[in-house]
């Protein structure tokens, strides 16, 4: 094999290697977030809220680059920004919650909209 196909073949290898680490860098931590029980208590209620799906527009469906901060275990607090986009707008779901004997109850789970800037509390509206 010539110098020249054997650096091609292992600038092809490199590149292939450095494509799937960035892929998993942006799916690990996705995958991680939307799979917590903060995330889906918080989407699960904030979908039960007719104002949720009212103001953002159906179809409403969770975006990607969740942020946050929860503990593991069977008790702690977390705060998670979920990403969401209806129809018609777009914003954040905050929620804050706090995990007693293994279930995540939230303290708070707010619709947090850009244009215009207005906050909804959907914790109070939540059904019961």
């Amino acid at each position: 094999m010539s110098a020249s196909r054997w650096s091609s073949a292992k600038l092809r290898k490199l590149l292939w290697g450095a494509a799937v680490f960035v892929v998993l860098m942006l799916t690990v931590p996705h995958f991680m977030a939307t799979s917590s029980g903060i995330y889906k208590v918080a989407v699960t209620t904030a979908h039960q809220s007719p104002q949720f799906k009212q103001v953002l527009g159906l179809p409403v469906s969770e975006a990607w680059f969740t942020e946050g901060s929860w503990q593991l275990g069977n008790t702690g607090r977390g705060e998670i920004l979920i990403p969401v986009q209806g129809r018609m707008r777009r914003g954040n779901l905050r929620a804050r919650a706090i995990k007693d004997d293994g279930r995540w109850r939230l303290t708070e789970l707010t619709l947090e909209l850009t244009q215009p800037d207005e906050h909804i509390d959907l914790l109070s509206k939540a059904p019961i």
